[in-house]
């Protein structure tokens, strides 16, 4: 997750010549980074201190199996990532702006030298990306923040373990550190939807086997049950997206068309509150769209689900097609990195529908 922050830092310490604005943004990027770096501590010395609780120890134990298995099973590239510790003393470690027009779907793209364009602008301030967020509303703009809890510098620099990992659950940490090392084995610069997209399906992959490796069958049907929740939830979001896109190609008063996406979107909490129920269960429990719902719903919020799970099922058929071998997918992604936009996703459609 926002891995343009890795090129930020070269850019900054090249000393791109840019605007006041842009030279805030770059520098900021670069404190943020390099703070990182000399906070760390080797997670030795971390596991060996006194002053760190039980509870952290025991998640970074459960990091370092999952990273073992990531690369003596699955054969990813994890190096020495992942080998020191940070606490930033933060929930997030970034807060990604996100910005869409009032009537479209399409996510305002940001872009940089080397990095290419992507559909967000990070800070390492909280309060930095409310101000550049705010600026964003004054233009009209549906905006939204969203606070991560990791992102990878694709091997550019050694990725620590940080505290924000250490409030999810085992195998949502174990989610992250796969997702992140998906990362290093596939990136195309400006094309963010592909990006998490793959990382999302190598995740998902990857926890299911990791999962079912453990003697934990119980951890490994309560993933599956929550997935399927999951994707019912992610469909919905699809759904309402292709509503609002019709309400926003109709030839009407743009009163009109903020009135039906009101309605839609209301729609969608209503809808969303009708299937928790459902699932009969009780409103103290923990669901990964449950506080997504209950905040303010806009383009700019719906963009990040498209971006983040928009081609997972085309990327699922593709992994099917290979023989569910994972480095033979991984490849076969790899391949359509040399391709544009459009033809790399009607390229990843064709090898999906062969997959059926």
């Amino acid at each position: 997750m926002n891995i343009v922050l890795r090129n930020l830092v070269l850019i900054a310490l090249l000393g791109v010549t840019a605007g006041c604005s842009t030279v805030s943004f770059y520098t900021q990027a670069v404190a943020g980074q390099v703070g990182l770096l000399w906070q760390r501590r080797s997670l030795e010395v971390v596991l060996a201190d006194s002053n760190v609780t039980a509870e952290v120890k025991r998640k970074i134990t459960v990091a370092q199996e999952t990273l073992i298995f990531a690369a003596e099973v699955l054969d990813l590239p994890v190096g020495n990532s992942y080998s020191g510790y940070v606490d930033t003393g933060k929930r997030y470690i970034v807060w990604n702006v996100f910005a869409a027009e009032e009537f479209s779907l399409d996510l305002r793209t940001f872009c940089y030298p080397i990095a290419g364009c992507v559909s967000y602008r990070g800070f390492f301030n909280e309060e930095d990306a409310r101000v550049f967020a705010a600026g964003l509303e004054n233009e009209g703009l549906d905006v939204f923040i969203g606070g991560v809890a990791a992102y990878s510098t694709l091997g550019w620099f050694d990725d620590p373990l940080l505290n924000t990992f250490m409030m999810r659950t085992d195998e949502k940490l174990s989610a992250l550190l796969f997702h992140e090392l998906a990362h290093k084995v596939v990136y195309v610069a400006g094309d963010t939807r592909f990006n998490e997209s793959f990382a999302t399906s190598v995740e998902r992959i990857a926890l299911s086997r990791w999962l079912a490796s453990r003697d934990q069958p119980k951890m490994y049907q309560q993933h599956l049950a929550l997935e399927k929740r999951s994707q019912q939830v992610i469909e919905m979001i699809g759904e309402t997206r292709n509503q609002l896109g019709e309400i926003y190609q109709q030839d009407t008063t743009e009163e009109l068309k903020r009135i039906h996406k009101q309605r839609t979107i209301a729609a969608l909490q209503s809808s969303y509150s009708d299937l928790r129920k459902s699932w009969g269960e009780p409103e103290s429990d923990f669901s990964e769209f449950r506080f997504w719902m209950q905040g303010s719903i806009n383009n700019a919020r719906l963009g990040t689900v498209a971006d983040y799970n928009g081609l997972v099922p085309l990327f699922e058929k593709l992994y099917i097609l290979e023989g569910e071998n994972l480095a033979n997918f991984i490849q076969a992604c790899q391949d359509l990195t040399d391709l544009s936009i459009k033809d790399r996703e009607q390229k990843l459609a064709e090898l999906a529908n062969d997959a059926m």
